[in-house]
């Protein structure tokens, strides 16, 4: 009995590390201090740039360095405020990944409310998090 438990504490040893592992592979832990990653800007735009009430639009921007160099396949997340939230705070409303040229798209339908939005860069080692500015769409 005593080896079966010694056997199961190391298989759960074992599977710890290698989840840990796993996370700072990812980006999720690292190792690495957020002031030693390179920095990055992501930029957001509107289309059309003043969207009317029962207008379908687009979230257009991109993901570079910040010595210009664009930021492909990484995943960046739209946020909205919403309806009758405390200004300024930020939900979670769609996720995408950036293309080769570091450009990303969402789509609005005509059904969505007045909102604030910003897109959100949660940084990948060797790269920093990176806000936008916040636009305002139907209001």
């Amino acid at each position: 009995m005593e080896y079966l438990s010694e056997t199961w504490m190391k298989a759960g040893a074992a599977v710890l590390i290698c989840f840990c592992l796993s996370l700072m592979v990812t980006g999720v832990v690292s190792a690495q201090p957020m002031e030693n990653r390179i920095p990055t800007m992501i930029s957001i735009a509107l289309d059309p740039a003043k969207p009317l009430p029962g207008q379908p639009f687009f979230i257009t921007g991109t993901l570079i360095t910040s010595t210009g160099e664009p930021l492909g396949n990484k995943w960046v997340v739209l946020e909205s405020t919403a309806a009758g939230a405390t200004p300024g705070k930020f939900q979670y409303l769609k996720v995408t990944r950036t293309e080769r040229d570091g450009t990303y798209s969402f789509f609005r339908p005509a059904a969505s409310p007045p909102e604030d939005l910003q897109v959100r860069f949660k940084g990948l080692y060797p790269y920093a998090a990176s806000v936008s500015d916040v636009v305002t769409a139907k209001k």
